[in-house]
């Protein structure tokens, strides 16, 4: 079992060491001395039975790291070292009582009965860390037994009904995440950080989680009033669940059905909300990537066609179905973002994503035809990245091939990699319309970006 040290005073953390490693042979002792260190340590040497934290340390806030700890591990046990009155000042009442097992160890250290007074201590917190079988969180598997989910597709959700894991080695995962335990987006972020990109679950939950969730989502948007920010919420998980069941099942009625729901809550939110700028400054930009610019093109296209004088549903829906399943196929989330095939980003990729990235707008047409009620949507799928003057790829076709629908189509999915994840103002959106012309600005694809010049601004 592991047990996380955290303080700047080099000499009372040895000390400590020297108590606690000569009475439990085997305890590990990992040491930090600054709060970015902690949560490194928490990130990647744990799980930690429990923790020690200086009250008295001066280049951050104790009570603050020792929230973020728990945030981002769940419950543990904390001994508070310092003098009393700073525990009292320091830390809250809310983190003091977070756990039955916490304890004060008081300074000064060299009192005679400091030995007695930790080893006390730490045998209580030892009875929660041991309760709770930390050491057995780590186990031997056949990966084959297990999915990999992008730790994205869990931004949206408060908790997950199946056990969460993070492959530590090819053959040993830790389980990070009991089923239906609470865990926040920070929690989440700090493994992001960490370049953690996947987590995994075992593959005879996934049919369960897919069809559960999707069934969940459907009663949410038949539920929920349009124009909620709630909703927005869970047209993203929505779209998150689609895209995943097509990776693993490929297209099934649960997946048409859910297509379906979101688009037409696209279209009636897109078209309710005649100052758009507003609904672009409610966007939870913080849920970035793949599925959150699938939503904001289906938006965007939408409110283009609309401002366009184009009245047909049929090809509003066509225009939304087709941004569900454009990226979908992306081996990686940050490659939703790049817009040209000369982006300097490509180069931080391998060559077998690089691949990738040039195949997908094919391999996602592919999967398109299988939507047979929304006929075309291949044509505007394989061709989201094509320009009017031929800089675009994969085929690079003429102008004259692209339509009016492309047009539209292509200026949305443009606008929306360029501010997904973005904090909306005027001169982002600005700088998006400026770059946009660059390609864009000739043939059919003028009006298209006229209209998206007067709605891309925000009062």
């Amino acid at each position: 079992m592991k047990i996380l040290l955290i303080s700047e005073n080099k000499n009372g953390l040895e000390q400590i060491s020297r108590i606690i490693k000569n009475q439990y042979k085997d305890l590990e002792l990992v040491l930090a001395a600054s709060k970015e260190d902690a949560m490194e340590r928490a990130s990647i040497d744990g799980p930690f039975g429990f923790y020690a934290l200086d009250a008295e340390a001066k280049d951050y806030d104790p009570d603050e790291l020792g929230k973020e700890l728990l945030d981002f591990t769940g419950n543990r046990p904390i001994l508070f070292l310092g003098h009393e009155a700073y525990i009292t000042d320091r830390i809250s009442q809310e983190l003091y009582t977070s756990n039955e097992y916490n304890e004060r160890i008081l300074k000064p250290f060299d009192r005679e009965d400091f030995k007695d007074d930790i080893l006390n201590k730490v045998n209580n917190a030892l009875i929660f860390a041991k309760k709770e079988e930390f050491e057995q969180s780590i186990e031997e598997v056949d990966p084959d037994d297990f999915i990999q989910m992008k730790i994205k597709s869990f931004y949206l959700f408060n908790s997950f009904p199946h056990d969460i894991y993070m492959e530590i080695t090819s053959t040993k995962y830790i389980k990070i995440l009991p089923a239906n335990k609470p865990f926040t987006v920070t929690t989440l972020a700090a493994y992001a950080k960490k370049n953690v990109r996947y987590f995994h679950i075992r593959k005879d939950d996934q049919l369960e989680y897919l069809e559960g969730e999707s069934k969940k989502c459907l009663k949410a948007i038949r539920k929920l009033p349009m124009k909620s920010d709630e909703m927005l919420l869970v047209l993203l998980r929505s779209v998150t669940l689609v895209h995943q069941t097509l990776l693993a099942v490929g297209v099934t009625p649960s997946a048409l059905t859910l297509c379906s729901a979101v688009t037409d809550a696209i279209i009636e939110i897109a078209q309710s909300n005649r100052d758009f700028g507003k609904l672009l400054i409610r966007y939870p930009n913080v849920y970035s990537g793949i599925a959150s610019k699938s939503l904001l093109t289906g938006f965007i296209s939408t409110v283009l066609a609309t401002k366009m004088g184009w009245e047909s549903v049929t090809t509003k829906k066509k225009l939304t179905m087709a941004a569900l399943l454009m990226d979908f196929t992306l081996a990686d989330e940050d490659m939703s973002k790049i817009n040209s095939a000369s982006d300097p980003a490509l180069k931080n990729y391998s060559e077998d994503k690089i691949d990738n990235f040039f195949q997908h707008p094919i391999k996602a047409a592919e999967v398109a035809q299988q939507f047979t009620m929304y006929p075309d949507i291949d044509f505007l799928i394989e061709n989201h990245h094509e320009t009017p003057n031929r800089k675009g790829f994969p085929n690079q076709p003429s102008h004259t091939k692209l339509t009016a629908l492309c047009s539209v189509f292509n200026v949305a999915q443009f606008i929306a990699a360029e501010i997904d994840g973005e904090m909306i103002s005027n001169p982002l959106l600005a700088k998006t319309i400026r770059a946009l012309s660059r390609d864009y600005n000739t043939g059919n694809f003028k009006e298209a970006m006229r209209i998206a010049k007067e709605i891309m601004r925000v009062s």
